[in-house]
């Protein structure tokens, strides 16, 4: 599933360029609008549960153009509210950059930011590879790099208005898991790379 949306999103950002074209020829409407402010529901399907954790968060964003953009958020999952019965509190901040075109109503853009996730607490989350042949128990460092990679389409309703809807792959760097046997309870290091699919959709205003 995973391949196919990635197919998916590779075709989108191929012919966007080309949709653009075929437009009015109408400016963005956001030249003398370079930053953006804003806040957005998110989902994040983590690997390790299969299961899906809601959070809340803010953006903000600078246009250098009408094709790059500095693209920073942070988003709050709590740990048993919007739905959440996953162990921990988890916090995710990013910090990259948005490319692709946009018009005056309708933007479409690929995205790579790194960032840090902060997981509070054992969680059963994220696998463990590697931690014992008869099982062990999963503690992940607080602190993980993360790197955001996906799509972006944006709705512009007015000049200053922002509709946005973001899908991708969060990879998560689970670094100095800690793990020990279920019955000798030898403790381990090890660490994960975890694969993590994610969207939200959310409301901005440029000014």
């Amino acid at each position: 599933m995973r391949q196919k949306f990635f197919l998916a999103l590779a075709a989108l950002l191929l012919f966007a360029p080309a949709a653009a074209r075929a437009q009015s020829g109408a400016k963005s409407g956001s030249d003398n609008h370079k930053f953006e402010v804003g806040a957005f529901y998110t989902g994040v399907n983590l690997q390790g549960s299969g299961e899906t954790v809601n959070g809340l968060g803010a953006r903000f964003g600078y246009d250098f153009n009408e094709h790059f953009a500095l693209d920073a958020e942070t988003s709050f999952f709590p740990e048993t509210r919007l739905g959440n019965s996953e162990i921990g509190e988890k916090t995710q901040t990013f910090v990259g950059v948005k490319a692709g075109v946009r018009t005056a109503h309708v933007g479409v853009f690929a995205k790579a930011r790194p960032g840090v996730m902060f997981i509070g607490g054992a969680t059963s989350s994220f696998d463990c590879t590697g931690v014992g042949p008869l099982g062990a128990r999963c503690s992940p460092n607080h602190n993980n790099f993360a790197l955001d990679a996906g799509g972006v389409l944006e709705l512009y309703p007015s000049s200053r208005a922002i509709i946005r809807f973001d899908a991708g792959d969060t990879i998560v760097r689970v670094r100095n898991a800690t793990g020990g046997s279920l019955f000798f309870g030898n403790p381990q290091t090890v660490s994960d790379t975890t694969n993590n699919f994610q969207f939200s959709v959310g409301f901005g205003y440029r000014f």
